[in-house]
């Protein structure tokens, strides 16, 4: 099947019964897509809920090239349910704001296409409120708790290893072109990277989303909305918490004056996590879980500079020298937890 286009979605939802007449839905293209072509799809009928319709890229949308099998598209479809159902069985965040993962409406495996439920227009990308210097703790808490009930609920999860048991997407789109890459950019890094790559293998503990991030969280007054789940699979909790706290530190380190509100947000969000998973880990355990995470932050870091997608914002040659400096302190030296990678923050600031 050809790509689908804001053209020709339309009549392909009529031949898949979705609608009667091709006049009954609007389409837009949405940007920012990396590894999927999506869509939104705003139904005339106001009591249907709109749908956001994703078919997967085999070129990734960045600079270098970046091929990935069209198959994580069934990965991202079975990770979603897992992490729908999660959330709908937690209760609600204690904060009173909503946790939302959304439902998917529609699949095509055949083709590599599905559809989930559309985020309210007025749900905002959290990554451009951080980039418009709008700090927002509550978030940041929100943000903590929904990956902390994720991980803690499948812990030592038998089901969700077998639906969700094979790395080769999160090789593909994280390993390789993220620490890999490195390795092969500053040959330094060869020891620490192998030896955070054996970790990874190592500590296979629980979903792990893969792409946890500002840009894959949508906000609004009342809820946080979570996307993007091609690269989840069963494996080390450390590499979401190094990913997500990577663009934390990155908006901290550019921070000037705001230095110690965006630290803020750093703190807010572990404190809600580890509530979570001091449910399933001991003291020992979760301090472990912490070290790792420090290291996959200190690679992921390095990554966001010299990997195959570095952060699109960091385009001046010191905040870039000062963001590398962090992360290879941290992996190298390997801090031990949070509070460590925060004295090497500063320590570099000030050189």
């Amino acid at each position: 099947m050809d790509i689908l286009s804001v053209e020709s979605t339309p009549e392909y939802l009529v031949d898949q019964q979705v609608i009667a007449h091709s006049d009954e839905v609007l389409v837009t293209q949405l940007t920012g897509g990396v590894s999927n072509y999506v869509l939104l799809v705003e139904f005339l009928d106001t009591q249907r809920q709109n749908w956001v319709l994703k078919q997967a890229r085999d070129r990734l949308a960045v600079e270098q090239e970046w091929l990935c099998s069209v198959e994580r598209v069934i990965r991202e479809m079975d990770t979603l349910q897992i992490c729908h159902d999660l959330i709908a069985a937690s209760g609600g965040a204690p904060d009173g704001r909503q946790a939302v993962v959304p439902e998917i409406h529609f699949e095509d495996r055949d083709n590599y296409i599905y559809a989930m439920t559309a985020a309210a227009k007025d749900c905002r990308v959290w990554k451009q409120d951080l980039l418009g210097g709008v700090v927002d703790s509550d978030v940041a808490r929100s943000c903590g708790w929904l990956l902390g009930v994720l991980h803690s609920q499948s812990w030592d999860s038998q089901e969700v290893q077998l639906q969700i048991g094979s790395t080769e997407f999160f090789d593909d789109l994280r390993l390789d072109p993220y620490y890999r890459q490195i390795a092969r950019v500053h040959a330094g890094l060869n020891s620490p990277i192998e030896k955070l790559l054996q970790s990874n293998w190592d500590h296979r503990l629980c979903l792990v989303h893969g792409d946890y991030s500002p840009k894959n969280i949508l906000v609004d007054k009342q809820s946080v909305v979570l996307l993007d789940f091609e690269v989840g699979h069963y494996g080390d909790p450390a590499f979401d918490l190094g990913f997500f706290l990577t663009h934390l530190h990155i908006k901290t380190l550019i921070a000037g004056t705001r230095f110690n509100e965006y630290a803020n947000l750093i703190d807010v969000f572990w404190d809600a996590y580890q509530q979570q998973l001091q449910m399933v880990l001991s003291e020992a355990d979760l301090q472990a879980l912490q070290q790792r995470a420090a290291l996959n932050l200190g690679a992921c870091l390095i990554a966001r500079v010299d990997g195959k997608s570095p952060v699109e914002y960091l385009t001046d040659l010191e905040q870039q020298a000062c963001v590398r400096q962090v992360g290879w302190t941290t992996l190298v030296e390997e801090a031990d937890d949070l509070q460590r990678v925060r004295e090497i923050m500063k320590a570099t600031m000030l050189r």
